[in-house]
């Protein structure tokens, strides 16, 4: 039985559009070649929906002059037409070739306004489908297989780069680029497979692969809920193509489903139990074939996982970085001053953006930002940045809570209760276990976000602390005195002031405060409150880091040297390796003085290396 060609049945279809049928009666006609029709027929569709409008005067005259040159050089004979054999009439391959050429000029020349419009076309443009269209005609023209991959893979990095314009700009992911990344990015693992040899293509893959996972997970709670789906499918596929080497034949792999609770991040140190459980920092997190880098895990190496959470709760480690010591964090918050190409301006510094700087959310000038950074040896660079929650509205007001945990909280994925308060763990909560476990009766810094009376957690920090059960801890916006409940309001909480406070004594509304409370039954009573920022003070820095030298007056952190000088507020014992919170403003020559500075451990977490010391962030230029 004759056996047609791919190309023939190419040309059958695209005929059979033009008369109306659609790309999925064609892919339903061939079945056996659907998978290599579909995105062919796809961008013909595309171009066909496509309208067309006058292209500029220049633009079209500059087309037909390049067409009339052709012409008359074949006429002339300086070139000679490339023909491959001699035949009456086309083959059956040339229609499609043929039909393609017809688009490229009509759009070239009718219609090269559009595709000249739809260059910068953003996702959520009229222009965007003119826009992939014309880069699927590039690709269909290009007649070496490894080529083509490459240009397939500069256009899904060029989506990549589109979604992280619409995050920054406060858009939600665009559906659409999603699904052209992974369009692209599988026709690239479609020609990989069929070159196995080529090495040069295979780690560009797999790179690629890895980078994208990484930048799409860290932008998770920016995802509609609506539009997970397709994100979830995205990113199963980066996921699966780094597991089977590009090759296509994992034994195992990462369904979408398996991602619907949203990513955590948990760094701590790696515990395997007598049930045949990993636990990190004391988080149950299960470890299989599907786990990059799973092998390497050893029981009580320090590691940094990134695990995804199933609709029942359970963690499941899509990849697990195991470090040979602890990695301090540190972060930078503040007003943002300026931002440029360069880097952001957070309160007088200037912290200076890498390749791998990620934004995930719009920043603007005059709001809070939190900026973490991330140490190389070219210097200290942002690693990515993110909106605070607001500190004087009411409403989404950001707390920093202190206190113990009561109960497991092994398995506890959805909400853990501390010091009597409930704290909801979100799809994008960060775990630092790394000064012990989360376990009950440890002591844990949480930052989080009251949404109107919902604490929902942004980052839990295990401290080396002993202190009592019923002592807790808050660092947040004195709202004001409630005069009905007959309370202090501390970014939203409860507390009750001590019963020598009087009213007149009362911080103003809307300073920066930490209060020392005590638990006794279901109310926090105060023993003392601090102010830390007026509300009319001058924009203050904050700086959460490890100290990693003390010469004098002056503390060491990853971001650089800060004076603390004997007028600063200190609370807890000043020690190498302890982690601390430190409020600063800009001094004389541009130094950074403490005005306020809280130890978190009673202990050190870190053993810092005394002869590192690390290079400062610049002032703003």
């Amino acid at each position: 039985m004759f056996r047609r060609g791919f190309e023939s049945i190419l040309s059958d279809c695209l005929e059979a559009m033009h008369h109306g049928a659609t790309v999925d009666d064609c892919l339903a006609r061939y079945p056996r070649q659907a998978k290599k029709l579909a995105p062919q027929l796809a961008m013909a569709a595309l171009v066909s929906r496509t309208p067309l409008v006058d292209a500029r005067p220049e633009a079209r005259e500059q087309a037909w002059r390049k067409l009339q040159k052709r012409t008359n050089e074949l006429r002339s004979g300086k070139v000679r037409p490339v023909v491959t054999r001699s035949v009456r009439t086309s083959p059956a391959w040339m229609k499609p070739v043929a039909i393609s050429a017809v688009f490229v000029f009509s759009l070239s020349v009718a219609g090269g306004g559009v595709m000249y419009a739809a260059q910068d076309a953003s996702p959520h443009s009229s222009l965007y489908r003119a826009k992939l269209a014309g880069e699927d005609l590039r690709v269909m023209f290009i007649f070496d297989d490894a080529h083509k991959a490459n240009v397939l893979l500069d256009q899904s990095q060029q989506r990549m780069e589109e979604i992280n314009a619409t995050i920054r700009q406060g858009d939600p992911v665009p559906d659409n680029a999603l699904s052209a990344m992974n369009n692209r990015n599988e026709r690239a693992a479609d020609i990989l497979a069929g070159q196995p040899e080529n090495t040069t293509l295979r780690a560009r893959v797999l790179s690629q692969a890895q980078e994208q996972e990484e930048r799409l997970l860290a932008i998770w709670p920016q995802v509609p809920v609506g539009g997970r789906g397709t994100y979830a499918e995205v990113v199963a596929n980066l996921h699966n193509t780094q597991l089977d080497g590009g090759a296509g034949s994992a034994q195992v792999s990462l369904r979408p489903e398996e991602l619907s609770g949203g990513i955590l991040t948990i760094t701590g140190l790696a515990e395997f139990g007598a049930d045949g459980k990993w636990r990190v920092g004391g988080v149950e997190v299960n470890v299989d074939g599907r786990t990059l880098d799973g092998a390497q895990m050893k029981a009580g190496a320090g590691v940094s996982v990134l695990a995804a959470r199933s609709s029942n709760g359970r963690l499941h480690a899509l990849s697990a970085n195991v470090q040979s010591a602890a990695v301090p964090t540190a972060l930078v918050s503040g007003e943002v001053e300026r931002i440029t190409d360069e880097g952001i301006t957070v309160s007088g510094q200037f912290i200076p953006f890498s390749d791998d700087t990620l934004q995930t959310s719009p920043v603007k000038i005059g709001e809070k930002v939190q900026v973490t950074l991330h140490s190389t040896a070219n210097g200290l660079f942002a690693g990515s940045i993110s909106q605070f929650a607001a500190t004087s509205s009411g409403d989404d007001e950001t707390v920093w809570f202190e206190g113990t945990i009561q109960g497991d909280v092994s398995k506890a994925t959805s909400q853990w209760t501390v010091a009597g308060l409930l704290f909801q763990i979100t799809s994008n909560t960060a775990f630092d276990a790394r000064a012990g476990s989360a376990q009950d009766g440890a002591r844990v810094q949480i930052e989080a976000v009251n949404n109107n009376g919902s604490l929902q957690a942004r980052r839990v920090m295990v401290l080396a602390s002993q202190a009592g059960a019923d002592i807790a801890t808050i660092l947040g916006t004195f709202d004001g005195y409630d005069d009905d409940d007959e309370v202090w309001r501390i970014s939203g909480l409860a507390v009750t002031p001590p019963p020598a406070a009087t009213p007149g004594d009362d911080p103003e509304t809307g300073s920066l405060v930490v209060v020392e409370t005590r638990r006794q039954g279901t109310e926090l009573i105060a023993s003392n409150i601090k102010v830390v920022e007026q509300p009319d003070d001058p924009a203050l820095v904050q700086l959460e880091g490890t100290i990693l030298q003390i010469e004098g007056s002056r503390w060491t952190l990853e971001i650089g040297q800060v004076r603390v000088a004997s007028t600063a507020q200190v609370t807890g014992k000043p020690e190498l390796g302890k982690r601390v919170i430190v409020w600063v403003t800009q001094g004389r020559d541009d130094d950074l003085e403490a005005t306020f500075a809280r130890i978190l451990d009673q202990s050190p977490v870190v053993t810092p290396a005394p002869a590192v010391t690390p290079t400062p962030v610049a002032t703003a230029p």
